[in-house]
């Protein structure tokens, strides 16, 4: 085939196939199909987390490829994408739809056989604010990868599972309540999953509870406004994330001491 038409051929095809809903039978888990391989690395937490795909390529000889990477919009945004190994002519699509699954497809031509190895792409999300947390899958769609027309990889689907969203967070328990110089001193569980902690006081065990006080980095509070010969009950809230986005936990249970003070100072 002359390569003019190939090369448009190549591109024209991909453009054409990955815009239809092509059945697959082949379907590799462990997201390696030699001499391709795929990695996927995660960032930060929660609203802050990235994530990063890699296809990579093994020394092998090419001429020309098609691939496209699905996910899911509810879950995943795209930022950005990067080509590594070279090629004589390239086509990006950002705006590849495959029935509800987004992605970006690339498709690449050499004028010759081009012996290589290293990264094809890369490609990196964000995470939507706000997701609870579950498992998304990023699917790589390898529509073929040739040495002029021996197939160097098949028609296959590569799948890649990672964990996102806000992990969940524990019912917090307060394991220490008591009196001390500087005032009540209460103490309670780390959640590594938490961003802080609001800590809420009564009067009363069923009664109403205010804020008493917002803990970041810590997972205890002195409060020294505390009248004498009165009783206190204290739960304990953690939270994940800020302003509107923020979410908390079950409260604790609550706990309660009873505050006495000798000649105006605590005991």
């Amino acid at each position: 085939m002359n390569k003019s038409i190939k090369r448009a051929a190549v591109l024209t095809l991909t453009a054409l196939t990955l815009f239809t809903s092509t059945p697959y039978t082949n379907v590799a888990k462990a997201a390696s199909v030699t001499p391709l391989h795929t990695t996927v690395k995660s960032t930060g937490k929660a609203d802050s987390q990235k994530i990063t795909y890699k296809l990579t390529l093994d020394k092998a000889t090419l001429t020309d490829g098609r691939v496209a990477v699905e996910y899911d919009p509810n879950v995943l945004v795209l930022k950005s994408d990067s080509e590594g190994i070279k090629f004589s002519d390239v086509d990006v699509n950002k705006n590849y739809v495959n029935e509800e699954a987004k992605g970006i497809a690339y498709a690449f031509v050499n004028d010759a056989p081009k012996t290589a190895a290293g990264t094809l792409m890369t490609v990196q999300f964000t995470v939507k604010a706000g997701l609870a947390s579950q498992d998304t899958t990023i699917k790589t769609k390898i529509l073929g990868i040739n040495n002029e027309a021996t197939d160097v990889v098949a028609t296959t689907d590569m799948e890649d599972v990672v964990s996102v969203g806000r992990p969940t967070l524990s019912t917090p328990k307060i394991n220490r309540v008591s009196q001390t110089i500087l005032g009540v001193y209460v103490k309670w569980s780390k959640d590594a999953n938490a961003d802080g902690y609001v800590v809420y006081r009564s009067t009363s065990k069923d009664g109403k509870y205010s804020k008493i006080a917002t803990v970041s980095g810590l997972t205890s509070f002195y409060d020294i406004a505390v009248a004498n010969n009165k009783t206190y009950y204290y739960k304990v809230v953690s939270y994940q994330g800020s302003g509107k986005t923020r979410v908390y936990s079950e409260e604790s249970a609550p706990v309660s001491i009873k505050v006495k003070k000798f000649f105006g100072l605590f005991s």
